[in-house]
């Protein structure tokens, strides 16, 4: 057999990736990073703002805020923002555009990316409330996301 020649039957693997459409509504890519980004600041001060600030060891949320470098809003920012374009680009690539199919769409994403592979970071530290606390907001998220960009086409 000749280098670089496949056994009869064996199809060469297809970049099914150029198939993807990244023809986007911008409108509705900004519109998702604004709600995400108001979904992770209600999420981790008004809501949950205590107990995130406890499992960091700091007595209350005030001192937890002093606590965290001003450039981690901008790391949470730009994963927003991935987090978005990335959901657009599947979603307009397997037509999702109805509320049903978001929330499909946002259950599948959420069990398969961010329970899968938020959890077992904080599992092997045994930090189990960090886990729920910060994978809640990501469920939150990609729920919204995935319903804004759906709906508004």
């Amino acid at each position: 057999m000749e280098s670089g020649c496949l056994p009869h039957g064996v199809h060469p693997p297809t970049l099914r990736w150029l198939a993807l459409d990244f023809s986007l509504n911008w409108l509705a890519v900004l519109v998702s990073v604004v709600a995400g980004q108001i979904i992770s600041t209600v999420w981790f001060t008004a809501l949950f703002g205590e107990p995130w600030a406890k499992e960091y060891g700091a007595t209350d949320r005030k001192e937890h805020t002093k606590q965290v470098p001003g450039y981690t809003y901008a790391v949470q920012a730009l994963c927003t923002i991935v987090l978005v374009i990335g959901s657009a680009i599947v979603q307009r690539s397997l037509g999702v555009d109805t509320f049903g199919e978001a929330l499909g769409f946002a259950a599948f994403v959420s069990l398969v990316f961010v329970v899968a592979t938020g959890i077992p970071g904080q599992a092997f530290l045994k930090r189990w409330r960090v886990a729920a606390l910060a994978g809640g907001s990501q469920v939150v998220m990609v729920f919204a996301v995935s319903i804004i960009l759906a709906v508004w086409r």
